[in-house]
């Protein structure tokens, strides 16, 4: 995973100002160099893109297409209800995981939904502008496994899982999963990031809270279940 693009939407150019309570006092500008000092270090190239508009969004991640190898979005309140932003990540099939600075789902009750969600490979939230990092290195360890399935020989139709150093179990390939319930559902996207602390919000996905709860665990080698 060398090139990622890094999405910011609405009202995100405002950061610093804007409800510092709720989104940090860091500007853009601020947590953009944060970003780019942590690609420098992981030696990834970063396009960082910011915009007020659903359609200017679209028209980015239409460009960038060939460019990127992932991309970290943080969709603002389009979060709740594009469809066409939705698509358009879907369309251009890149491994996508959308953050947020605020914990969406300890807010008001329309920002716990994300019609984004389930064409992006993790979903990470109210860890500040770190979330924006987590994002970064969740697109870096789905690399590692994607590198693994294809020079290891690994059969891509069969799960391939990579359990995060303080992190979640990543996986790669379908997916059925089994509520207390019995009822089942199949995960048929590429990428999905699963909690391993049990202190998400959005079981039995990750959302980024293993960072926030300081959770401990040792990272597993590649395999397959």
């Amino acid at each position: 995973m060398k090139r990622i693009l890094v999405i910011h939407g609405p009202n995100l150019n405002l950061l610093g100002e804007r409800e510092p309570d709720i989104y940090g006092s860091l500007t853009l500008e601020e947590i953009n160099q944060k970003l780019q000092e942590f690609a420098a270090e992981q030696q990834l190239d970063l396009k960082i893109f910011q915009s007020n508009h659903e359609g200017a969004i679209i028209d980015k991640l239409h460009q960038e297409r060939r460019w990127a190898d992932g991309i970290v979005i943080n969709p603002g309140a389009y979060t709740h209800y594009s469809y066409a932003i939705r698509d358009a990540i879907a369309a251009v099939g890149k491994p996508t995981v959308e953050v947020h600075l605020s914990d969406i789902h300890r807010r008001e009750p329309f920002r716990k939904i994300s019609v984004i969600r389930d064409v992006c490979i993790a979903q990470i939230c109210g860890l500040g502008w770190r979330s924006y990092i987590e994002g970064l290195k969740a697109l870096c360890a789905a690399d590692r496994i994607s590198d693994i399935s294809h020079r290891g020989g690994l059969e891509m139709n069969e799960p391939i899982v990579e359990s995060k150093k303080d992190g979640p179990n990543l996986v790669k390939g379908p997916l059925k999963l089994i509520d207390a319930s019995g009822k089942e559902t199949l995960l048929d996207r590429p990428w999905v990031a699963l909690c391993r602390c049990g202190q998400s919000h959005n079981k039995p996905l990750c959302d980024g809270t293993h960072s926030k709860v300081g959770f401990k665990a040792d990272e597993a080698k590649f395999y397959k279940p």
